[in-house]
């Protein structure tokens, strides 16, 4: 653990709270020794000691750096360098998640469980509007973010619609880019659900977590651009490596946030 020991000091007469400087020195300090992912971070009694503020300014500008990623406190441990987390835009663009590594500078890796051609159940039928029994792809896939297990996801697309797809190699590449370049799909709109859940046994196993253990479960089914189902998909991404980022907009002038009412005891599909 390095001491902190930067020439920046908090300016006692500047309009800004302590708080922001001190949050604005530690980012600097980080930055400047290098500190990575896993490496303790100075203790509360040191950095108060060090920029002659208060216990309370250091625990609020800690706060504040936990809840943007920056850090994780651990009970009885300690302060720790935290890992990157994938973001998602919901609203920005509809993009596979090797695009979205690939714009964060992260390297994805997929390790392909399964990949065939099988008869299309309910509700993945109705989903994506064929006939029951009707040749649909599937691919399973583990993905994995700088070599950490990170989601597992289930897709399922109309075999008519992606001749062939089934001899194609997964585990490097994008899906999506696959059907845009080979199979000439344009993407239009896709509907998604996003619930928190605990981890089932076998995609806890996958995700290298506890049964049990906190994760996100996305429903999706992507649309073409004439309003034909290209795609449904299932992804458990872990709780302790991902952030959903939504924009709310304006409709007729007015913020709206639209709830969805669950029975306890129902099923969510």
């Amino acid at each position: 653990m390095v001491v902190p020991s930067g020439p920046a000091m908090i300016v006692r007469d500047s309009t800004v709270p302590f708080h922001r400087q001190l949050k604005t020195i530690l980012l600097e300090q980080i930055s400047r020794d290098g500190l990575v992912e896993g490496d303790r971070l100075w203790s509360e009694p040191q950095i108060s000691a060090t920029y002659g503020v208060s216990r309370s300014v250091v625990r609020q500008t800690l706060a504040e750096l936990e809840n943007e990623g920056v850090i994780e406190r651990v009970r009885g441990r300690g302060t720790f360098i935290a890992g990157a987390k994938m973001d998602h835009g919901l609203t920005i663009s509809i993009e596979g998640l090797y695009a979205q590594a690939q714009s964060l500078g992260l390297e994805l890796t997929s390790d392909v469980l399964q990949q065939a051609v099988e008869p299309a159940a309910e509700p993945v039928s109705t989903e994506l509007e064929v006939v029951t029994g009707c040749p649909v792809f599937m691919l399973e896939r583990v993905r994995g973010v700088e070599g950490m297990p990170w989601s597992h996801t289930a897709s399922w697309i109309p075999s008519a619609r992606v001749p062939g797809i089934e001899e194609h190699d997964f585990s490097t590449g994008s899906l999506y880019e696959l059907l845009r370049t080979r199979y000439g799909m344009r993407f239009g709109r896709a509907r998604r659900s996003i619930e928190a859940i605990a981890a089932p046994e076998e995609i806890a196993h996958y995700l290298g977590v506890d049964e049990g253990a906190p994760l996100l479960r996305i429903k999706s089914v992507l649309y073409d651009i004439h309003g034909i189902p290209i795609e449904r998909f299932i992804a458990h991404h872990r709780g302790d490596m991902s952030r959903f980022d939504v924009s709310l907009g304006s409709m007729a002038g007015e913020d709206r946030l639209a709830e969805v009412y669950v029975a306890p005891g129902s099923s969510v599909g």
